[in-house]
């Protein structure tokens, strides 16, 4: 199998925090990019994990903001983006003191009304590349696994960053053709949750749930 690492790819080992085990997930600061590392079958506190993220366009702006205290999942609170007050909703699986990600480009566009948020990107593995990878595991951009699943309208999935790159440059869908914003993206969390149980259990726990649901 072809490598998916690529040459826009950062390679960083990661230490687990303490009271983190296999199958939970922590925040880290990569190269100053907030992301999510999923801790693997294998692994605990102390164990050095070698996580690749890829270089951000420059294109992409997204804000890191902290939730305040006693906002939980699915609550609406008001944050200072670059000196506009937008309204922003918690993440599920983030609570008070964790950071989310803010797109500075739907914050705009919907005039500070309700900016899109969207949970940190994964922090893929390294050894993720010697793993047989399901195909919509993968950005039809790139071809590598997505970190941050975005859903168009017309229900293809990109990894965010890839396609907001590519509709910088050009409006329309690359796999629909369809005239395309990136405002109009949102979070594909169904997408998501399955490759962070790929991340944690590896790909024969994926096969069984693919047994379990024929």
């Amino acid at each position: 199998m072809a490598s998916r690492n690529g040459s826009m790819m950062q390679t960083f080992a990661v230490t687990v925090p303490p009271g983190i085990g296999a199958g939970q997930q922590f925040q880290a600061s990569l190269d100053g990019q907030l992301t999510m590392v999923i801790v693997p079958h294998g692994s605990s506190a102390g164990s050095t994990l070698h996580v690749q993220i890829p270089v951000r366009p420059s294109s992409v702006q997204k804000y890191a903001v902290t939730i305040p205290v006693n906002v939980r999942p699915g609550d609406r609170f008001q944050a200072n983006l670059g000196g506009q007050l937008v309204w922003l909703r918690c993440p599920p699986q983030l609570g008070p003191g964790k950071q989310m990600l803010v797109d500075a480009n739907s914050a705009t566009q919907e005039n500070g009304r309700n900016a899109k948020s969207w949970p940190p990107p994964i922090a893929v593995p390294e050894s993720i590349d010697d793993l047989d990878v399901p195909d919509y595991f993968l950005c039809p951009i790139t071809g590598c696994i997505m970190r941050q699943p975005a859903m168009t309208p017309d229900g293809v999935t990109y990894d965010y960053d890839a396609i907001t790159e590519w509709l910088s440059n050009k409006k329309t869908d690359p796999s629909t053709n369809l005239p395309l914003d990136a405002s109009e993206l949102c979070p594909n969390r169904t997408v998501r949750s399955m490759i962070e149980d790929f991340i944690a259990k590896g790909p024969d726990f994926l096969m069984k749930k693919t047994k379990e649901g024929h």
